[in-house]
């Protein structure tokens, strides 16, 4: 326990899910933790009490990843709340599972904004402030599909690809500031999971799931090492969490 004590931490995509189970640890950890959601403030509202109930500082913002203001706006308030800004986790995501000959132009802008675009907006608003520091932790989210393929998820898979790419990239050029940057990828039960499971059961005729899925709350504790010291060696690498 406490081993994030007095770190100011951001998870987007918070309102649910691994970001709900990763913002509810850190803050058992000891950490502050800024929680944000595109919409659903209700769920937001929810976690923020949680967290709250752990004994833990919060701070919940509706705010889209995808617009730099939007994110902009969130990293001053948190520094004008907390003074510093330690880790940043960039979760949120959409999944809209269609196969690739069915994918428009508008889905593929949509899901590499809210996953590639978003990742980059977060990352480079907290930059000037953990360089600052010269201390800092970022941990990105990639998926299954960008490493081994899947069905539907042609675009979710590009931008999950692409997130590696700036994981490793953003590692080699933030290392002289003391700041790591890792890359989860995670086979977590959640709401995203469960859809691409019932597209494969209803268009492909296939009834098992490629891989069994472990409980977020199972998942978080990778992120707290990468969001701790123990940490403080490691950077540009990508982590599988689950059953493969």
């Amino acid at each position: 326990m406490d081993r994030l004590k007095g770190q100011v931490a951001i998870v987007t995509g918070a309102s649910r899910g691994i970001g709900r189970a990763v913002a509810l640890c850190f803050a058992r950890e000891g950490a502050r933790v800024a929680i944000t959601a595109v919409a659903d403030r209700d769920a937001l509202e929810q976690v923020q009490g949680e967290i709250a109930a752990a004994g833990a500082d919060v701070l919940a913002t509706i705010a889209d990843v995808a617009r730099r203001a939007d994110i902009d706006g969130l990293v001053q308030g948190i520094v004008a709340k907390w003074g510093r800004i330690d880790i940043l986790v960039n979760n949120a995501g959409i999944l809209r599972i269609a196969p690739l000959e069915n994918i428009s132009e508008e889905r593929w802008d949509e899901t590499l904004a809210v996953h590639l675009k978003g990742t980059f907006n977060c990352t480079q608003a907290v930059m000037p402030f953990m360089k600052q520091q010269r201390k800092g932790k970022i941990i990105n989210l990639a998926a299954p599909s960008a490493l081994r393929g899947s069905y539907g998820v042609a675009d979710y898979a590009a931008a999950k690809g692409g997130i590696i790419a700036f994981t490793r990239n953003a590692a080699n050029e933030l290392k002289a500031y003391n700041i790591q940057v890792n890359c989860i990828s995670p086979t977590a039960d959640t709401r995203m999971t469960e859809a691409l499971t019932k597209f494969r059961r209803e268009q492909l005729g296939i009834a098992q799931r490629e891989r069994e899925f472990i409980s977020p709350d199972a998942i978080a504790p990778a992120f707290v090492f990468f969001a701790s010291s123990d940490s403080d060696y490691v950077s540009g690498q990508l982590l599988e969490v689950g059953r493969v």
